[in-house]
């Protein structure tokens, strides 16, 4: 994969820029984007009495990322597989950042087996579903309720990025965060920081928006949609 240019060093006021227009800038319909409130909507996915737990309030937020959810899917998850889904989260950290967990500690935390991995299964709906999720919308989902660890997958910043698969992005994500010496994830810091959001989002969150923006402002500039 490589990593646009809008994050590279030199570059963090144009970044904060387009991280502030997203979260601030009202749209022809007098409102922000209905994506700015994915974070905070309902207080957050990862707010005590919900840390551990998928929420009605967290199927809405990924309303507010333009996705929809089908019947089975909302029956499944919270209903069918709520209690597999809960004893999963509860063995995913909400507390670490991706940038903090080292080469080491990869494999428990991301590796087949880990409980982020399964999870990622029981959402898409292939442990046992009878639905079928795209990663996209998984990974929205995902990102809810672990917003320090766990990126959005989504098809602008795949082509922007060249990320490979959604099954390696993790991977693909973890090291560009943790090489030298995290210098993506520090500048990442300063970009919010410089960005002055109404309240703050994960470092991952923070590099989702820029990309995803400065992907559709590219988009925009060469014609395309």
């Amino acid at each position: 994969m490589d990593l646009p240019a809008i994050l590279d060093p030199g570059r963090e006021q144009q970044a904060a820029g387009l991280l502030r227009s997203y979260y601030t800038r009202k749209l022809t319909s007098g409102r922000v984007r209905t994506g700015a409130y994915f974070d905070t909507w309902a207080g957050g996915g990862a707010t005590p009495d919900a840390v551990n737990r998928l929420t009605a309030d967290d199927l809405v937020a990924i309303t507010l990322l333009g996705e929809d959810l089908k019947g089975p899917a909302a029956l499944g998850l919270l209903g069918t597989h709520a209690a597999a889904i809960a004893a999963l989260l509860e063995s995913i950290p909400a507390d670490l950042d991706m940038a903090d967990v080292t080469p080491r500690d990869f494999a428990q935390l991301y590796g087949k087996d880990s409980a982020a991995w399964q999870l990622w299964d029981v959402v898409r709906g292939y442990a046992g579903g009878q639905w079928r999720m795209g990663a996209a919308k998984t990974s929205k989902l995902l990102a809810r309720k672990r917003p320090r660890l766990i990126p959005i997958w989504d098809p602008a910043l795949t082509r922007a990025a060249d990320l490979t698969s959604s099954l390696t992005y993790w991977a693909e994500w973890h090291r560009l965060l943790t090489a030298d010496g995290g210098a993506l994830a520090r500048r990442l810091d300063a970009v919010q920081a410089a960005a002055g959001l109404p309240s703050p989002v994960s470092a991952l969150r923070a590099m989702d928006v820029v990309l995803w923006m400065d992907a559709k402002q590219r988009s925009y500039r060469s014609g395309g949609e």
